[in-house]
């Protein structure tokens, strides 16, 4: 059990903060809060909150789990207490290990890290993903290639008993396999997210009410300017996926990074890389390449205009009313697990999202997306006790979530020494595997 005392809360069910408040923490969910609560009279943790913040813990509602067993403690040591896996993996595979995978077993680390075992944020998580007959990914690293009603009925059930939490779709869908998913994730209760196939399109896409769509493809297409919509159309299908309830998931620290390669030294020399082993930089430099290969076969693009319209694309949501979540594709090259949450939030500021927004769409919109507004996204009586604590107000300074003073992981209290400490145990292992 743990008590904070002297606490300011930012419960974000709305933009107030309740001041001068007590918080009781027990068995991991928030049992009491109140001005001048009693001591329990169990034996009980008591923690001066200084007149700090407490706000619900991040929740990065696009990430990778493959490529750094590390990115578990640099996620919770970053204050980011859940996660939202978007290609999950489940037994070794040796081809998959030899491309650079090395987490397996998703859904074991998804029961590990929600008891305590792995030190390391709440997960929730996809299978495999489901693309068309000619997948865009081999399908030796977790692809399901569906061509037919009855094989998509199939991988879908299956995954549905294994215990996925969502489904994942992919950019080379037929629009007949599109929608023998939908139909059949909608018998099944479980939601679906992922790009928006390039033959099914945005409009079909949000009218068949995906849970969230990633990246803002269909509103644009990096590979094919061609495919951008027009000012016009993006408001259209902006109050369409406000309308429909889809949510959307700009990844922007994503963006900024892959199409970039002459800031690649740039980015080698932020403080961050620190937590990058020389396999996974090795990585970064060779997907860096490749996806600079495609851009120049496609005539190249300018990527600061390119940037400009999806910030113009976040502004247009906003204004429509349209969700908006807080992701960062890591996997992404110079995307760090726990530290890139920090750019995507200024990335955000640059859209025209204000703080409150910022943070709701790392908090209360993102349980929302998961189905998970009952359990986590608020500091409220009853609700997992994941939480962080920050010296300022965050809804007038945002940049103190990235220098919190703690982490409460279903209510164990992490400090910012302990943090810290964490995170210098991970930058120690990554420099003598350097020096080695």
């Amino acid at each position: 059990m743990l008590l904070i005392r002297n606490i300011n809360i930012v419960s974000m069910r709305n933009r107030t903060v309740d001041y001068k408040q007590s918080v009781i923490l027990n068995d991991g969910i928030i049992q009491a809060i109140g001005r001048n609560l009693p001591t329990p009279p169990e034996p009980c943790q008591i923690l001066d909150g200084d007149l700090h913040y407490l706000i619900p813990g991040l929740i990065n509602m696009h990430i990778h789990l493959g490529d750094n067993p590390d990115d578990l403690a640099l996620y919770l040591a970053n204050g980011i207490t859940t996660v939202r896996n978007m290609w999950g993996h489940e037994h070794f595979n040796l081809l998959q290990w030899m491309f650079g995978t090395r987490l397996f077993n998703h859904l074991q680390l998804k029961r590990k890290t929600y008891i305590g075992d792995i030190f390391g944020p709440d997960i929730y998580t996809c299978g495999p993903l489901l693309d068309g007959a000619k997948p865009f990914f081999p399908k030796f690293m977790g692809v399901e290639a569906l061509d037919t009603m009855e094989r998509t009925r199939k991988v879908i059930q299956q995954q549905v008993d294994q215990g996925y939490d969502f489904l994942k779709i992919y950019s080379k869908l037929s629009r007949p396999a599109f929608d023998w998913i939908m139909e059949e994730a909608q018998r099944c209760g479980i939601p679906v997210c992922g790009h928006v196939p390039d033959d099914v399109g945005l409009e079909h896409a949000l009218n068949s009410k995906m849970r969230s769509v990633e990246h803002l493809y269909g509103f644009v297409n990096p590979y094919d300017q061609s495919k951008n919509l027009d000012e016009e159309a993006v408001r259209r299908m902006a109050a369409l996926a406000a309308s429909r309830g889809v949510w959307n998931c700009p990844t922007l620290v994503a963006n900024e990074r892959l199409g970039t390669i002459a800031h690649q030294q740039e980015y080698e020399q932020e403080p961050q890389m620190a937590y990058v082993s020389v396999k996974n930089l090795k990585g970064m430099r060779f997907l860096m390449r490749e996806a600079n290969k495609v851009f120049e076969k496609d005539g190249g693009i300018d990527h600061d205009a390119y940037m400009e319209r999806l910030f113009g694309i976040v502004r247009v949501l906003k204004e429509e009313g349209a969700g908006i979540l807080l992701g960062t594709d890591k996997a992404v090259p110079y995307v760090v697990a726990g530290f890139s949450e920090h750019h995507e939030m200024e990335l955000l500021a640059k859209a025209g999202l204000d703080n409150y927004e910022i943070l709701a769409a790392a908090t209360v919109h993102a349980a929302s997306c998961l189905g998970k507004d009952a359990e986590i996204g608020t500091v409220e009586i009853g609700k997992r006790a994941n939480l962080v604590l920050t010296q300022k107000n965050p809804l007038e300074d945002i940049t103190t979530v990235a220098t919190h003073a703690g982490v409460i992981k279903a209510g164990q209290w992490f400090s910012r020494a302990e943090c810290d400490g964490i995170l210098a145990k991970v930058e120690q292992n990554i420099s003598r595997g350097r020096n080695s």
